[in-house]
């Protein structure tokens, strides 16, 4: 083994960077050059590269981002452009590709390892959408994120005595509103998992503020509805003011949580160790606490589990407050 590439794909995550130094100085140890592709695809089918070093990605190892940079490439679904990638690939001589990215990126992957390319993913996305693993690189970051966030605009809800609407990412997937609402205590959790109308959720308002809540707060997943209307309607409705924000780039950015330092190097250690064994054709998952190596074609097909356990926990700690609150109420 003597050179391997890597890119970081799609939506950029906390833990790349730290997962790409831990790649890069496994690499060295055994003598293996790394080539990194900038911006993604993109870079791979345009030939933006160059070779790194550890000491490339010293300083970034504790910053969010991607020092080699990521990207979408939405032109990247054309064979044309695999022919492309290939060529670059056969051009430099690369006997493996360390992919970093989400969902996107796996099936990119799959598509280009029918060229006769080998190639590792490793699942990095704040969304927590990749199926195969139980955690992906920059979740829990973003969770710890968007907490600290509703957690200070609580602050000043509670004080005004209005009712918060935050929007968090997550695209199709509910799991960052899930456990960022239920660890900033969360009155309402919207998510697309479990699927209300919006009147339903303006009547949960109203029952908040029926038992003496003076400051609801409601977590909503993104693509679900328009906040800003849902906004005014509870405003409308019980002549009480209401804000909508949006969490939005706050949960990308940032320093990655020891968590995710922790996956990032054992994931980067696992997609290493897949190179030397020439295990290809895979993404390094955490599976049961230990990292396992899903083929393309299982991971790609994986069903979404969703935590029921923790939905239930958040109602019944919900039935627990409201119930306080009615208790206090009445005295």
């Amino acid at each position: 083994m003597k050179k391997i590439g890597i890119i970081t794909s799609g939506g950029d995550s906390q833990g790349m960077n730290a997962c790409l130094k831990t790649i890069i100085k496994m690499a060295e140890r055994y003598n293996i050059e790394v080539i990194a592709f900038f911006g993604g695809y993109k870079g791979l089918v345009f030939d933006e590269c160059k070779t790194v070093t550890s000491k490339d990605a010293d300083m970034y190892f504790s910053v969010g981002g991607s020092f080699i940079l990521s990207g979408r490439y939405p032109p990247f679904i054309e064979k044309k452009e695999w022919d492309k990638a290939k060529a670059v690939y056969k051009k430099h001589n690369l006997e493996a590709l360390i992919v970093l990215g989400g969902d996107g990126s796996i099936k990119a992957a799959n598509d280009l390892s029918t060229l006769d390319m080998n190639i590792i993913v490793v699942p990095c996305t704040i969304d927590n959408d990749v199926f195969c693993t139980s955690k992906s690189i920059g979740f829990d970051t973003a969770v710890n994120n968007a907490v600290n966030a509703i957690d200070n605009i609580q602050q000043t809800m509670k004080t005004n005595g209005r009712v918060l609407i935050a929007e968090t990412m997550g695209r199709h997937c509910g799991e960052i509103a899930m456990h960022a609402g239920l660890c900033s205590e969360a009155d309402i959790i919207m998510i697309p998992e479990k699927k209300q109308d919006v009147e339903k959720i303006v009547r949960e308002v109203g029952k908040q503020l029926a038992v003496g809540n003076t400051s609801p707060t409601l977590v909503l997943s993104e693509l679900q509805i328009n906040i800003d209307d849902l906004a005014k309607k509870i405003t409308e409705t019980y002549n009480k003011e209401c804000k909508a924000i949006v969490v939005g780039y706050i949960q990308r950015g940032g320093s990655p949580t020891v968590q995710d330092k922790l996956l990032a190097i054992r994931m980067g250690v696992g997609a290493m160790d897949c190179v030397l064994n020439k295990n290809y054709g895979c993404v390094v998952s955490l599976v049961k606490e230990e990292i396992k190596f899903i083929p393309f074609e299982k991971a790609i097909k994986a069903k979404y589990k969703f935590n029921e356990e923790l939905w239930q926990t958040f109602l019944e700690l919900k039935r627990f407050k409201t119930e306080k609150k009615k208790s206090k109420k009445s005295k």
